[in-house]
């Protein structure tokens, strides 16, 4: 999910449809061809040319906006292409990836609209090059697991690198069941209702195609330096834990995100061409938006080091059994919450256990734990008028304001429950 806020744009904003399925090629490198084998284009060995470990680095930007967005993720891309640039094809070339899905220019989600995967770079001249590298069916959604990881997969094997991260754009609703967000209600009469899938979304005539968290996760083929989550609730301790086997880093937001998102102009400055710096892209992303006015003025952002959140695991089970019974009646309007309108599925973490009645001591230790996973966190003091009193930098379920259906979800389908038993 995104919250649809126009603010001044950092760019032109419109890009054009046929950039995602049309190869424009400036230029082609022979290893490009060649899969980087040692042999020339023609298939020949050539004496005393091998190659080592690579040293590049590979940035894949899914843009998964088929749906309300299209219009700003159109803009993000034309942003990205007027940023910093890998210059040319070679085996030691820096990549950027993207792997794009829009609204047709007629806007009708009906219309038939194929995903696209295409490689973006500057040629010598500082033009701009897309080769496009695959194109799906028309009716293939791009928020499903198997589109996902057939170009992670091709990536991979076709851009040996040192290294590679994604950044993930579209409508998302953290841990929670597809379509939950908007229509609770048929969820509760309904518990037999699904499946249940919480990020992307490629919208339909007849409602929306959407992605189990779980199904995210199983689609990276490959370990990820990191994971920038461009979409709103996602800074929820669920998902980060979620990816702890698979990204070093996790960027996200527990509340929503403005609909023009990171800033893509200068985010490969600090992802390609170096030891890639997620921390950065968060840090650039709240410094924009903390520097606005009004309503404007609004962001959370969280970078967490998911595979350190051992010890967070290991206090926060301890406590969630110690005050079970009173996280299981606290009232919701004492907690601090990252959520409008009655929205009540995402809750400051240390909040609930603070007003669970922790101890010193134990706040202490839970401090602690939160300190050894997160790397960054930054909040403005407002966010579309909640007041953001406290801060932990994750987002949690509370059980108290949830139900038994969301209960039973959260017991069959989220690992950090199966992992602290915060529900039982």
């Amino acid at each position: 999910m995104y919250v649809i806020v126009r603010i001044m744009s950092k760019s032109p904003i419109w890009i054009s449809l046929i950039l995602l399925v049309v190869s424009v090629s400036c230029f082609k490198d022979p290893n490009f061809e060649s899969g980087f084998s040692g042999e020339d284009s023609g298939g020949r060995s050539v004496p005393g040319r091998s190659y080592s470990e690579p040293s590049r680095r590979v940035m894949v930007m899914i843009s998964a906006g088929f749906n309300s967005l299209s219009g700003y993720l159109s803009s993000d891309l034309e942003e990205l292409s007027e940023g910093k640039l890998p210059v040319g094809t070679s085996y030691s070339s820096d990549v950027l990836m993207v792997l794009s899905r829009t609204v047709t220019s007629s806007g009708q989600y009906g219309d038939p609209s194929p995903a696209a995967l295409y490689r973006l770079y500057a040629d010598f001249s500082g033009n701009v090059c897309r080769d496009t590298l695959m194109v799906w069916d028309a009716e293939t959604p791009l928020s499903r697991g198997q589109t996902i990881r057939e170009a992670l997969t091709f990536v991979q094997s076709r851009f040996p690198a040192k290294g590679y991260g994604v950044v993930f754009s579209s409508h998302a609703s953290g841990w929670l069941p597809a379509g939950y967000y908007a229509s609770p209600e048929s969820y509760e009469k309904a518990p037999s209702a699904g499946p249940y899938r919480s990020i992307g979304q490629d919208k339909t005539a007849t409602g929306g195609i959407e992605m189990e968290l779980s199904e995210f996760a199983q689609a990276i083929p490959m370990h990820l330096d990191y994971l920038l989550i461009d979409a709103c609730l996602s800074g929820c301790v669920e998902v980060a834990y979620a990816f702890r086997d698979i990204a070093d880093v996790v960027g996200f937001s527990p509340a929503e995100v403005l609909a023009n998102g990171f800033m893509y102009d200068v985010i490969t400055t600090h992802l390609l061409g170096k030891e890639p710096d997620p921390v950065s892209v968060c840090r650039d992303y709240f410094e924009y938006y903390d520097a606005q006015s009004g309503n404007n003025r609004s962001a959370t952002i969280t970078a967490v080091t998911p595979g350190r959140m051992g010890p967070l695991v290991q206090v926060c089970k301890e406590l969630f059994e110690k005050y079970r019974s009173a996280i299981r009646t606290l009232p919701g309007g004492t907690v601090q919450g990252y959520f409008r309108f009655d929205h009540h599925y995402f809750y400051d973490l240390k909040d609930i256990l603070l007003k669970a009645g922790i101890n010193s001591e134990e706040e202490a230790r839970l401090d602690a734990a939160l300190e050894e996973c997160i790397l960054y966190k930054a909040a403005t003091p407002y966010f579309l008028g909640i007041p953001i009193r406290i801060y932990s930098g994750l987002s949690m379920y509370l059980p108290s304001r949830g139900s038994a259906f969301l209960d039973q979800f959260y017991k069959t389908q989220i690992d950090w429950n199966n992992a602290t038993e915060l529900v039982k």
